[in-house]
């Protein structure tokens, strides 16, 4: 087996050099994998790929985020048909607060309550994730160095934070600071705090690439019941981080080999999937966050992203978002499928399809194995990995 990889909304590291959330409409990051089970399927994929370049590329390299436009709507319609299907794409999806909001959940509870409480874990990330950015950039700042004034800092802001989207009655973050701090803990945290953001090479700190890697290995070894030790992994090349990427899989006998885009299409195909994927969930949270999903200029738009969900199959995507932006792609994969009335996209037929995808998914989460992440974090941070 053979994985050609490249990713889209990648802004870096997700804090800028003034503190402030570094991601602009870049909400999301996508990493998507085409999957060559042997020789012949690799074949067969290059042989398409290399027909519908010929037939719609002008340049040598066709980018998703222009494909994935209604002008080339000719060139969407055959790359959907003829090269987009459920066997040979992989996808790990990142919302960049949720993997913040994560961050912050890891370092005060630890990586056991999610594998405990999988579902109260995951519904608090989600709400915490919805808060503003600057309780974000604050946590970052506050962590960046951590000392015990600016841990005690950090704790006495978590606490007196004004939140929008999670109750004080259930309010676990708040609760499990409060209790750090009444038994006295709150020393402990500054000597080991953001170990789940961190890496060998201290430079670097809150980047999603590794977790999407490490994710979607994880994933596809799972799914395809293979050994990822044993797969030859190509990913496109990414500007200073490269070498710790590399470095950091060492821990798990993994390797992985970077190339420029320009010289392998598979790599190029990898691209067009990443980006398509990225601007279709950045489409779907901005058409409700801006209450217009129903608008007509948004038909076009959302019925292909349902075109595309049903292609490459919803079990093919690793959703690391919001469970509320979770639910949305699977409404807009049902309700604006061909197969759905156009008279049944209004909010009344929403609102139960929404509930019904939300129930879906915490059904999932508590139906989860969380424990081979926990084993993960163990081993990595055992070896000296996150140590300063």
């Amino acid at each position: 087996m053979r994985l050609f990889l490249d990713e889209a909304g990648n802004t870096g590291g997700i804090i800028d050099k003034n503190e402030k959330l570094n991601y602009g409409t870049q909400r999301h990051f996508c990493l998507a994998a085409v999957v060559a089970h042997d020789l012949q399927s690799e074949q067969l994929l290059r042989q398409k790929y290399a027909a519908f370049k010929n037939r719609f590329a002008s340049e040598k390299e066709l980018k998703g985020n222009s494909l994935f436009a209604k002008e080339n709507n000719d060139a969407l319609e055959y790359f959907l048909n003829n090269i987009i299907d459920d066997i040979h794409f992989s996808i790990c999806l990142y919302d960049k607060k949720f993997y913040l909001a994560s961050l912050l959940l890891f370092a005060i509870l630890g990586e056991r309550a999610r594998e405990q409480f999988p579902v109260e874990y995951y519904s608090l990330v989600s709400d915490l994730s919805q808060e503003k950015d600057e309780l974000f950039a604050t946590f970052c700042k506050l962590t960046k160095r951590a000392t015990k004034a600016s841990v005690h800092d950090l704790f006495e802001y978590l606490k007196t934070y004004s939140y929008q989207h999670i109750p004080p009655a259930g309010n676990g973050l708040v609760f499990a600071v409060s209790e750090i701090q009444n038994k006295g803990f709150e020393e402990i945290f500054a000597n080991d705090f953001l170990k789940f953001g961190s890496y060998s090479n201290r430079k670097f700190a809150n980047l999603i690439n590794l977790n999407a890697l490490s994710e979607l290995l994880e994933v596809i070894e799972i799914e395809h019941n293979c050994d990822t030790r044993k797969i030859d992994i190509v990913h496109d090349n990414i500007s200073g981080i490269d070498e710790m990427l590399k470095q950091e899989l060492k821990h798990f006998d993994v390797a992985v080999k970077f190339a420029d885009s320009q010289a392998e299409e598979l790599i190029q195909l990898a691209d067009n999937v990443a980006s398509i994927f990225c601007k279709i969930i950045n489409t779907i949270v901005r058409c409700w966050d801006t209450k217009t999903e129903w608008s007509p200029e948004n038909e076009w738009i959302l019925t292909q992203s349902a075109r595309f969900l049903q292609k490459i199959g919803t079990k093919n995507i690793k959703f690391t978002v919001p469970i509320q932006s979770w639910a949305l792609a699977f409404c807009v994969k049902d309700m604006f499928a061909p197969k759905c009335s156009k008279k049944m996209r209004n909010n009344l037929f929403f609102n139960s399809e929404y509930q019904h995808w939300c129930q879906v998914i915490i059904q999932n989460i508590a139906e989860s194995d969380f424990s081979r992440h926990a084993a993960c974090f163990d081993e990595l941070y055992s070896s000296g990995g996150g140590e300063p």
